[in-house]
C-alpha cells in the first residue's frame, strides 16, 4: 500500500534561522505527512527540529510562522528517565490500578477482603516488609560497586506470602507482573481490562518487556517506543503533532516494518509526524525530506537536500533512495 501523500499543505514554516550553528537557512514542513530530518552527525538536525522548531511555542519565536494548529504538539526524545527503581511498565502505561482494583475485587470473593492499596509495592499492608516492595536489597560492599540481591524473604514476588494467595486464572499479582506484553494481552482481555497500550505497545516491537520490568532498565529507543505508546493511548482524538528523535534506533527492519506501519496508520487518521532519522528504510517511507550537512559542526548547517523523496533521490551519503 502506498502512503505517499499531498505536501502542499504546510504545517511550519522556518525563515532564517541561525541556531546554533545553522547557516540562515529556510524551509516549510508538511501537515499530515511524515517529514524527516536527516543528515550527518553535527550536521544542525537537533538545533533545528528539537530546539527551534519545537521550542517555538514556549516563547515569541521571529523564525517560525505555524500554518496550522494542532491539538498538541507531542516532543518524545531520547531522553532516558531518572533512575527510579518503582517505575514500571505496568505503572508507567497507567495499568497497574486496574490490575490491583481486580485483584482487590478478586479477594473479597475468597474472603480475603484486601483493598487495591494492599496489593501496591509502593505503600500499604501487602508488600515485603524486609525489601519495601522492591524485590531486592542492595548489598554495601567496601571496596567494589554495590550488588542488587533478590530479597531472600519474599523471593524477588515483592509482596507478603497472604497477598500472594489471591489468584486469577491461577496467576498471582507478582505472576502478571512477570507477564510479557504479549502474554499479558490475553489476561487483560479475559478479565475485561483496557489492554490498549498492550497492544499498541507490540506495534512498536516492545512485546518482549514485562509489566513489571523497570523503566531505568529500557535503552534510549526503547524508553522512547514506550512513551509514545502511551501518549497514543491517553490521547483523544486526532491532529496531533508528534516530534520523535530516532525512534527506529535498535529496532530489526521487520520491527520498523511493523512500527512504520503504526506510524502510517496514525498519519492517515489525521496526525503529523517529523522524525529525526537516519535509517533508510524509514526514509523512504517519508512524503517529505530535509537533508542537513554537508558535514558537522561549523562545516554543518545548510540544506542539501530539501524536497519529496522519488526514485533514485541522491541524498549526501551517497545513496540513493529506490522506491
Amino acid at each position: 500500500m502506498s502512503y505517499k501523500r499531498d505536501t502542499k499543505q504546510i504545517a511550519v514554516k522556518v525563515k532564517n534561522t541561525k541556531m546554533h550553528n545553522l547557516k540562515n537557512i529556510s524551509l516549510s514542513l508538511p501537515a499530515n505527512c511524515l517529514s524527516i530530518i536527516t543528515g550527518v552527525s553535527g550536521s544542525g538536525k537537533s538545533s533545528l527540529l528539537l530546539q527551534e522548531i519545537a521550542e517555538s511555542q514556549l516563547q515569541d519565536s521571529k523564525v517560525i510562522e505555524w500554518e496550522k494548529s494542532f491539538k498538541d504538539m507531542i516532543i518524545i526524545t531520547q531522553k532516558r528517565p531518572t533512575r527510579n527503581k518503582r517505575s514500571l511498565i505496568a505503572t508507567y502505561l497507567d495499568v497497574f490500578d486496574e490490575i490491583r482494583s481486580l485483584f482487590a475485587r478478586e479477594s473479597k470473593k475468597e474472603n480475603f477482603s484486601f483493598s487495591a492499596s494492599d496489593f501496591s509495592f509502593n505503600a500499604g499492608n501487602g508488600r515485603c516488609p524486609n525489601c519495601q516492595g522492591l524485590g531486592v536489597i542492595e548489598s554495601h560492599q567496601l571496596f567494589f560497586e554495590n550488588m542488587e540481591l533478590t530479597c531472600p524473604v519474599c523471593h524477588g514476588s515483592r509482596y507478603k506470602d497472604k497477598i500472594l494467595k489471591v489468584k486469577i486464572d491461577g496467576y498471582s499479582i507478582s505472576d502478571v507482573l512477570g507477564f510479557s506484553i504479549q502474554e499479558a494481552i490475553g489476561f487483560f482481555a479475559r478479565n475485561g481490562l483496557n489492554y490498549k497500550p498492550l497492544t499498541l505497545l507490540t506495534k512498536t516491537n516492545l512485546g518482549y518487556i514485562s509489566l513489571g520490568q523497570g523503566t531505568n532498565s529500557l535503552s534510549g529507543g526503547e524508553m522512547q517506543r514506550l512513551r509514545l505508546t502511551r501518549t497514543i493511548s491517553q490521547q483523544k482524538g486526532n491532529h496531533h503533532l508528534f516530534i520523535l528523535d530516532e525512534p527506529t534506533i535498535g529496532m530489526h527492519k521487520i520491527d520498523v516494518f511493523h512500527f512504520m506501519e503504526l506510524i502510517q496508520n496514525l498519519i492517515e487518521d489525521g496526525n503529523t509526524f517529523f522524525f529525526i532519522e537516519h535509517n533508510l528504510d524509514v526514509i523512504k517511507q517519508a512524503d517529505y525530506v530535509v537533508e542537513l550537512g554537508p558535514s558537522g559542526g561549523n562545516d554543518g548547517g545548510e540544506i542539501i537536500y530539501s524536497g519529496e523523496i522519488g526514485p533514485f533521490t541522491q541524498l549526501n551519503t551517497k545513496t540513493s533512495i529506490y522506491l
